[in-house]
């Protein structure tokens, strides 16, 4: 520290610091700080939203076709799609081509780990008036999410005194995102959906569309309330 005739600098601009006004800078808050606000708020509010309504209640669909070294019964031009909500217990199902069956049996729908073997039954339909067979099936509770990899729709006899799936194999699919879709059904599972980060690319860019409109009208009032200048 520097002294000049027994007063240091610093103390002598602290003196002269004291008389000077410091200025004041208000923030502004204004309505487009207010839309800009209520944009986010809205996005983030809908990305929330879009992310539990997908957790909660999104189906997951399946492919099944006839598969020559698995399927043992049934027309090879046979195919269906199948739409399984696990959380709802919620079964939904088109099949093409499916025969009609007798009384002495029925088709039934399963969930299957390939690699033990145990399946969980979703439940028995008839085919209806061909080529198209609707099947709509609500399960009294969630279906347990336990390491399903393959869907399998089987002939059944009826009474069937196994739980256990027949060998009358008719079409079978592979869970989407299973070794088993690579593994055994390869060119009949196609991707299916949007992935997430389609669905969050879509939420950004209606965001930043969001920001460019509230620009763009700003700039645009701000030109309307601007003084013209005289020529």
């Amino acid at each position: 520290m520097r002294w000049v005739d027994g007063e240091s600098i610093a103390s002598e601009a602290g003196k002269r610091s004291k008389g000077r006004a410091v200025p004041a800078i208000k923030p502004t808050f204004t309505l487009w700080h207010v839309l800009a606000i209520g944009i986010t708020l809205a996005a983030v509010i809908w990305l929330w939203v879009a992310e539990r309504t997908r957790a909660e209640a999104f189906p997951v669909r399946v492919i099944l076709s006839h598969v020559p070294t698995v399927s043992t019964w049934g027309p090879p031009q046979a195919s269906g799609v199948v739409l399984i909500t696990f959380r709802e217990g919620d079964v939904r199902a088109d099949f093409v081509d499916l025969p009609l069956l007798d009384g002495k049996d029925r088709y039934a729908l399963w969930l299957m780990r390939s690699k033990t073997g145990e399946a969980y039954l979703l439940g028995k339909f008839d085919a209806k008036q061909l080529p198209v067979t609707h099947v709509d099936l609500l399960l009294p509770e969630p279906i347990p999410e336990a390491g399903w990899d393959t869907v399998l729709v089987t002939v059944e006899p009826e009474p069937d005194p196994d739980s256990a799936p027949d060998a009358r194999r008719v079409l079978i699919g592979a869970l989407p995102g299973t070794p088993v879709e690579l593994e055994l059904l390869p060119p009949t599972l196609p991707q299916t959906g949007k992935g997430r980060a389609a669905e969050h690319l879509l939420g950004l860019i209606l965001v930043n569309a969001g920001w460019l409109a509230a620009i763009g009208l700003g700039r645009s009032w701000r030109r309307r309330s601007a003084p013209r200048s005289e020529t």
